[in-house]
């Protein structure tokens, strides 16, 4: 039989008071837009006989009605004091878009933050959490949830945390069990431990361990471990940074005495501005949004597997260097490492990359003349390392957008080049653009290659 922990049950005396920036009502129009383009384009891989051309219409409105601003309420004492924070995330908006035949939630979530008994600089959090430990994102110009460190070890999810914390550092302790279905009487119990030392002179450090007490509850899975280091140093008023990780972590699966399923990464990123959720803001880099910091930087994460590789990743972000002009650029590098790998196991490298430059004519007319591409060789596609994590990288598209399924024999090579002139009549664009087909394609006939022309015209208000 497994042994029972028994938790000691403590009372709190709980002081009510009311905060500021509650949740307040707030009817009013937060945005109301629409805009219609009309395309046509040109396929110039068609053939001079047959030669395809075409109008494509596009149209987009919406209104956004703001309800209620985003706001919280909590309790609040000292000493020994029951704190319990409800919390509307953003504010309550309705949207309806198109033709208005869809009305529904766009914003707002509410949520019960914070429920915590408090004995001085000491709590017990007795909301539903996890026992995992990490995570970490590493600092890059450009970069994906994709890449990071932690979420490590057995996961149980009902329970309560011990904690310590202040302005320096702070340790929590998790003890929870694990639910199947509606049933919480399973004997399923794990639990882990935190510190950090926070922000000390631009030092930031943390280490966890999360513990199963039965390894088969959690599909074998007896013992997380993480760690990080991270620095951010300021130089001078003018928001210069450079800014540094390292991180670790890893399982322990069943009777193995080693650690597995875990990676090593570091990264060090020279920074000229804020990390921003956006996009890299070119052809290639624009088709999800990320986070994005004016800088130059380079990330290396090395997969603690049999076949080890070192997966480096250099990104740039332009920022202002100089007005009006945009460039991004990101790479990957996957170089094997060890002696396990199939003999020719080749390093696999892709790239993507872009520039813009808006450009006034006169008061009121603007240019903005674009160019990007992107590139993988035939061992990122279809390598030996590529075969390892290719379909993961399609699922989930990072920052670089080098994902494409019309590899060729090479591997894949597409540009794209346009112009954008704004200002000519009021509160209309004109866009003019040439995009490639796979340059490196591998079907012999060169009239597949050529790619598109189209021209497009778009009102907004």
């Amino acid at each position: 039989m497994k042994k029972i922990i028994a938790i000691t049950a403590m009372a709190a005396m709980v002081a009510a008071a009311a905060m500021a920036d509650e949740p307040a009502v707030d009817l009013s129009i937060a945005e109301f837009k629409g805009d219609a383009s009309v395309t046509w384009g040109v396929d110039l891989d068609a053939d001079a006989t047959t030669g395809r051309t075409g109008f494509k219409n596009e149209i987009g409105a919406s209104i956004k009605l703001n309800i209620i601003n985003a706001g919280d309420k909590s309790t609040e004492g000292e000493g020994v004091w029951g704190e319990a924070k409800v919390k509307l995330d953003n504010a309550f908006v309705a949207k309806a878009e198109g033709d208005g035949s869809t009305m529904g939630l766009a914003d707002g979530k509410v949520l019960l933050d914070t429920a915590k008994i408090h004995i001085g600089d000491l709590y017990i959090g007795i909301k539903a959490g996890d026992t995992q430990v990490g995570k970490l994102e590493l600092p890059n110009a450009l970069k994906s949830s994709k890449y990071g460190v932690g979420d490590k070890g057995p996961n149980a999810t009902q329970g309560l945390v011990v904690g310590y914390g202040n302005d320096t550092f702070g340790i929590d302790v998790d003890f929870r069990s694990l639910p199947v279905g509606d049933d919480y009487y399973t004997d399923q119990y794990a639990a882990a431990a935190q510190f950090e030392l926070k922000d000390l002179a631009g030092l930031n450090v943390k280490a966890g361990a999360s513990f199963g007490f039965d390894a088969a509850d959690f599909g074998g899975t007896q013992l997380g471990l993480f760690g990080s280091v991270g620095y951010k140093l300021a130089m001078g008023d003018n928001n210069l940074k450079i800014s540094a990780g390292v991180g670790y972590d890893g399982n322990k699966v069943g009777d193995s005495l080693k650690l597995q399923n875990g990676q090593a990464a570091a990264s060090v990123l020279y920074a000229w501005g804020d990390e921003v959720d956006e996009n890299g803001g070119v052809y290639y880099l624009n088709d999800e949004s990320k986070k994005r910091t004016p800088g130059v930087g380079v990330a290396v994460y090395v997969p603690l597997v049999k076949n080890t590789y070192l997966d480096i990743v250099p990104a740039f972000y332009s920022g202002e260097l100089v007005e009006n002009l945009t460039a991004s650029a990101i790479g990957e590098f996957e170089i094997p490492v060890g002696a396990d790998w199939p003999d020719g196991t080749k390093i696999a490298m892709a790239f993507a990359g872009g520039v813009k430059y808006k450009v006034a004519v006169g008061d009121a007319i603007t240019v903005t003349p674009q160019a990007g591409f992107r590139f993988a060789d035939k061992n990122y596609a279809g390598g030996n390392i590529g075969s390892l994590f290719i379909g993961d990288k399609a699922e989930n598209k990072d920052n670089s957008g080098l994902v494409d399924n019309s590899f060729g024999a090479d591997g894949l090579f597409n540009v794209k080049a346009g112009v954008e002139i704004g200002g000519l009549i009021p509160n209309t664009t004109f866009e003019a653009w040439y995009q490639s087909r796979n340059l490196l394609s591998d079907d012999g006939d060169p009239n597949k290659k050529a790619g598109t022309f189209n021209i497009k015209a778009k009102v907004t208000f």
